[in-house]
């Protein structure tokens, strides 16, 4: 399957270099906050990706505003993408959901929305609110980001996923169905996982022919279950 970089392939369509800035937005995690689990997946430690602006006392203009000025310095020219990326961003009151995601998309030279979350958080009034997002914007691009991981659910219980294979696909088909691009993470090199297992899950998510896949290494991070279990 062929397929391109993500940043020149931004930079040929808009014409610009395109910086994702990350927004903390204060959400939690079904998998955290009792409904599923208090936890959460075994790998996940979110502070260590957090920039130092992304506070949750700031409001998301602020903290846009404060990673433009950072990346400013090197591409006075970039556009940005509003990256909601701590925890499960689909996960809060629809008046929330809404006021966060179009505050974000009213920031100047923010060109697109990111929205980090989980398959089993998509209800129909969220997938709804994002129709309406692609529609009312026409000129902003606007994506998911939904976290597999793998196929094999032997591995996805290891790491306290908290959802099942056709849950995946049915966000998978509803997100599609209303055009909304998605980009799907993996996790390369998971404990227990053989060569032959990561192909198959690459061979799945080729047949499903996300816009994108995010390959991300295993890190075995400070203050997470998996690290004491590695231990």
């Amino acid at each position: 399957m062929k397929y391109v970089e993500f940043g020149p392939w931004l930079q040929s369509e808009l014409g610009c270099k395109v910086q994702k800035i990350s927004v903390n937005a204060g959400m939690t995690c079904p998998n955290r906050d009792g409904t599923l689990g208090t936890g959460g997946c075994t790998f996940c430690n979110n502070q260590t990706f957090n920039p130092a602006y992304c506070r949750t006392e700031k409001s998301v203009t602020q903290q846009l505003e404060e990673g433009k000025q950072f990346f400013a310095r090197k591409y006075p020219a970039m556009k940005y993408l509003a990256y909601f990326q701590a925890y499960t961003n689909t996960y809060a009151e629809l008046d929330r959901l809404v006021s966060l995601y179009e505050e974000a998309l009213r920031v100047p030279d923010v060109v697109g929305l990111v929205i980090g979350t989980r398959p089993d958080c998509l209800p129909d009034e969220v997938l709804a609110l994002l129709s309406r997002l692609k529609n009312g914007y026409p000129d902003k691009f606007i994506w998911v980001e939904l976290g597999l991981q793998t196929i094999h659910q032997p591995t996805a219980d290891y790491i306290r996923r908290g959802y099942a294979l056709p849950c995946f696909e049915k966000a998978f088909h509803d997100l599609s169905a209303i055009g909304i691009s998605i980009n799907v993470h993996m996790i390369l090199g998971l404990p227990g996982e053989t060569p032959e297992m990561v192909l198959q899950t690459i061979d799945y998510l080729n047949a499903l022919k996300p816009f994108g896949i995010k390959l991300q290494l295993l890190h075995i991070l400070e203050d997470t279950d998996l690290a004491a279990d590695y231990l």
